[in-house]
């Protein structure tokens, strides 16, 4: 079932992911069509698909006055509130959902709204889901201990398991799921989670580490960092540079020509006394000069 839009009622995304201790507002705009002020009600009641029913989340419809319920797949709780729009007016009244501190991966909330006006002339219903999605966190770390603190991290996090089993836990699962520690970048570690609220407590202690940065990472602001750069990325025609491997290691030459596909480069040697072009693989090549 789709959102719903029409004339007197717009409802916001009816389909979301996002992550664990987040808060989304979604706006529940009533358009009163007709001259006279008239009443409204919106009824709300939940559903869950998680792996633990306990995991609670936080709704809210806030109004004149907010309505709050903790509801969770042991205890499903409904919540409505009442309002009064002027003749020819519209009111927003916002849906505040707050994921729970920590869940699991596919986890999800099911709202299911009816709006209706107390007359009987306006009457729509809907449902958004809301899916729990792993989220990528930023570590802040001192520079050149980097990778040093994304192994010690991966380590506490596999004993941080091994205790959640000595506590009787059944198949705890690992809070961090994946580190990525770019070559190209300094002070910083990208951590994916569901449970960031948890990575700075596995993180305490940790030689290097100096705190989260608040807020999520979007994917797409790191994709770039796991997408291994070409050889021949850096290098251009007329550059001097040093040849670190190969038979005319130690050398220094001068690029000639650059094959991108092959990711090869022929250079000419500066010292030799026939200039003859070699060919070499773009590895092999530290660049000293452009000119």
């Amino acid at each position: 079932m789709e959102s719903v839009t029409n004339d007197w009622l717009n409802v916001g995304s009816n389909s979301l992911v996002t992550g664990c201790g987040r808060t989304l507002t979604i706006p529940v705009a009533v358009k009163n069509t007709h001259s006279k002020e008239r009443e409204f009600k919106i009824s709300i009641s939940t559903s869950f698909q998680q792996k633990e029913g306990m995991i609670e989340w936080i709704i809210s419809l806030e109004g004149k006055r907010t309505i709050e319920i903790t509801s969770s797949g042991v205890d499903p709780k409904n919540l409505e509130t009442e309002f009064f729009v002027k003749g020819d007016n519209l009111t927003t009244i916002p849906l505040v959902i707050k994921t729970p501190r920590g869940g699991f991966k596919g986890d999800s909330l099911k709202l299911t709204y009816f709006v209706e006006s107390k007359d009987g002339l306006n009457a729509d219903k809907g449902t958004i889901s809301i899916t729990l999605m792993p989220v990528f966190i930023a570590l802040k770390t001192t520079v050149g201990n980097e990778l040093q603190v994304s192994l010690d991290l991966s380590n506490k996090s596999y004993k941080d398991v091994d205790e959640k089993r000595i506590e009787g836990i059944e198949n705890p699962e690992n809070e961090i799921m994946s580190i990525v520690s770019p070559k190209d970048l300094r002070g910083y570690v990208f951590v994916e989670t569901m449970h960031p609220d948890r990575v700075g407590f596995i993180a305490k202690g940790i030689k290097g580490f100096k705190g989260l940065v608040d807020g999520d990472i979007k994917f797409e602001e790191i994709s770039h960092y796991l997408t291994p750069k070409p050889a021949v990325s850096g290098l251009e025609l007329g550059s001097f540079v040093e040849l670190i491997d190969g038979p005319f290691k130690g050398e220094k030459a001068k690029i000639m020509s650059i094959d991108k596909a092959k990711e090869e480069v022929t250079v000419q040697l500066v010292e030799s006394m026939i200039p003859i072009p070699v060919t070499v693989r773009a590895e092999a090549l530290r660049v000293l000069d452009r000119r």
